[in-house]
């Protein structure tokens, strides 16, 4: 089981918990096309796209992984059908697409049949976009410790 570990520290090096409630649970991620898309790509000779890159916020409130949009449209993946979300604006309509992740930092990668597509736009943490929010499908298969006072995360997947 991979461990992902991260402590906030203040200027002191000391644990910070301002750190970690004000940046959130976040870790390195990569967005890719799906392993049997790339194949694909590499058995007719066609380029396989970058990995889109930045943060994935761990979002205990999402009951399914969702990507930024145009990460999705950058690696020119299809839209595989439709999902009704609950948003705080209400439901929406979203598309869903098929995605890997992989998390650097943590030696995991996961691979979905479809991620919710959405607008991340504007979200940035140490000028570096989030493009991802960890969801409950995700977190079923991890422990998490969310340790507020001591100023640090454990993510076990």
């Amino acid at each position: 089981m991979a461990i992902h570990n991260r402590v906030f520290r203040g200027p002191n090096q000391e644990h910070s918990p301002k750190g970690l409630s004000s940046t959130g649970p976040v870790l390195q991620v990569q967005v890719m096309i799906p392993a049997a898309l790339a194949t694909l790509l590499g058995r007719s000779d066609q380029p396989i796209p970058a990995p889109g890159t930045g943060w994935a916020l761990i979002d205990t409130g999402a009951t399914r992984t969702c990507v930024d949009k145009a990460v999705l449209d950058a690696l020119e993946v299809q839209a595989t059908g439709t999902i009704t979300t609950g948003t705080a604006a209400g439901p929406a309509q979203q598309l869903l697409y098929p995605a890997k992740l992989n998390f650097p930092g943590a030696n995991f990668e996961v691979e979905f049949e479809s991620v919710i597509g959405v607008d991340l736009s504007g979200q940035s943490i140490a000028g570096q976009d989030v493009i991802v929010l960890l969801g409950r499908d995700v977190l079923s298969r991890c422990v998490l410790v969310y340790n507020g006072p001591g100023g640090s995360f454990t993510l076990a997947m």
